[in-house]
């Protein structure tokens, strides 16, 4: 439960919350107003709304840390992406791209493993991922006011490589369907 909530903290975080300290640079370095910048958010987190189900399918198929690892490839490209953007084209495919990685995952494997068992781990994952603006606001300002936001949005990306496919890592493995019946 640690591990993953851990690394759902660092995506809501590094993806979800990244606006509230990064989009005024990002926009005024691109040259692009800040409604520009927000559509484009806005987009991701309707990609990431209309892809729900089918990750769900897929976790019932492979599993969760499959899904959940992927996830993390994904937040980092995103993020590498973004960080990398010179044009609003750039910086729109970097945040459709992240809201392809924005999703409730952990949620759906655990309780895929789980079924009802899995309540008390999503509520303790919901807790710990619920500090995800109070840990990524102060980080992501700390990025900008020492590097900039195009260091601040890599960093976040190598977080993913490094932090969140180690804590999906322990995501729990696939439980079988026959053991999954019988649990209930």
């Amino acid at each position: 439960m640690l591990a993953l909530g851990t690394a759902q903290t660092q995506a809501w975080g590094s993806s979800y919350y990244l606006p509230a300290v990064l989009a005024d640079p990002i926009a005024h370095d691109l040259g692009i107003s800040n409604n520009w910048f927000f559509a484009a958010f806005s987009a991701s987190l309707v990609i990431s709304g209309l892809l729900g189900s089918r990750v769900g399918r897929r976790i019932d198929r492979v599993g969760g840390r499959q899904v959940l690892c992927i996830s993390n490839l994904v937040l980092a490209s995103g993020l590498a992406l973004l960080g990398a953007s010179t044009s609003l084209w750039m910086m729109s495919a970097a945040w459709l791209l992240l809201g392809v990685g924005i999703y409730d995952a952990a949620f759906g494997a655990l309780g895929r493993i789980y079924g009802r068992d899995a309540r008390s781990d999503t509520t303790g994952i919901t807790l710990i991922a619920g500090f995800a603006s109070t840990v990524a606001w102060p980080l992501s300002s700390f990025g900008l006011a020492t590097f900039r936001w195009r260091e601040t949005c890599c960093a976040w990306a190598l977080a993913h490589f490094v932090i969140g496919l180690a804590a999906q890592s322990f995501a729990p493995a696939r439980r079988s369907r026959t053991h999954h019946r019988r649990s209930r």
